[in-house]
């Protein structure tokens, strides 16, 4: 994916989120705007295709995915 594609995917995404923000009028306290909207993009995720599943690595991604919904969980909200 060359540069000038990945600059155009990334105002498709972005006026898509402002489409769906104006068709939203409500915004609650809990959405968070991501700061890069490519960050999302599942083809421009480390390894890809080529990515081996490897035990490490399927260990790895396991443990950093249940890291971050540690993290985005609410504690006090419980």
């Amino acid at each position: 994916m060359s540069l000038k594609d990945t600059l155009k995917k990334a105002k498709q995404i972005e006026r898509q989120l402002e489409q769906q923000d104006a068709t939203n009028a409500q915004h609650s306290l809990g959405a968070v705007k991501p700061r890069n909207y490519l960050a999302l993009d599942p083809l421009l995720r480390k390894g890809g295709i080529h990515e081996k599943e490897d035990i490490d690595i399927v260990r790895k991604k396991r443990r950093r995915e249940t890291k971050q919904q540690l993290r985005q969980t609410d504690w006090l909200a419980k």
